[in-house]
């Protein structure tokens, strides 16, 4: 019959390895997590999906422009402050380059100057 200092360390032992094991499982790379990589800090992520896990890292991405179809690099530091500072929806990703974001908000930025002059004026 084992004691209850033997049977605590046991326990210990095989909840040790059930996380291992599921570290392992969530890991994509299956080995070694790359220098360049920026770990991710789950607590600060806005999550609300069942379907999607939240990764152990960001890594740079590619992408495609929606406006131009240039191809740009949305980078890892890039995403965490996404994700992190500015509180961005995790399942969301970036589709424009910085050119034609910095277009499409000065065209914003007019419409609204304009609607603004537009509702000052006396009649």
């Amino acid at each position: 019959m084992k004691s209850g200092k033997q049977r605590k360390a046991e326990i210990k032992q095989s909840r040790l390895a059930r996380i291992a094991k599921h570290n392992r499982e969530i890991n994509p790379f299956k080995g070694p997590v790359p220098e360049w990589a920026i770990p991710v800090n789950a607590a600060e992520v806005v999550y609300h999906s069942m379907f999607l896990d939240i990764p152990l890292f960001y890594v740079d991405k590619e992408f495609a422009c929606k406006d131009c179809g240039k191809i740009e690099i949305w980078t890892a530091r890039q995403q965490k402050w996404w994700y992190e500072v500015a509180k961005g929806n995790f399942e969301t990703t970036a589709v424009r380059c910085r050119q034609c974001r910095d277009k499409r908000k000065a065209k914003r930025d007019a419409q609204k100057k304009h609607m603004e002059e537009i509702s000052n004026e006396s009649y």
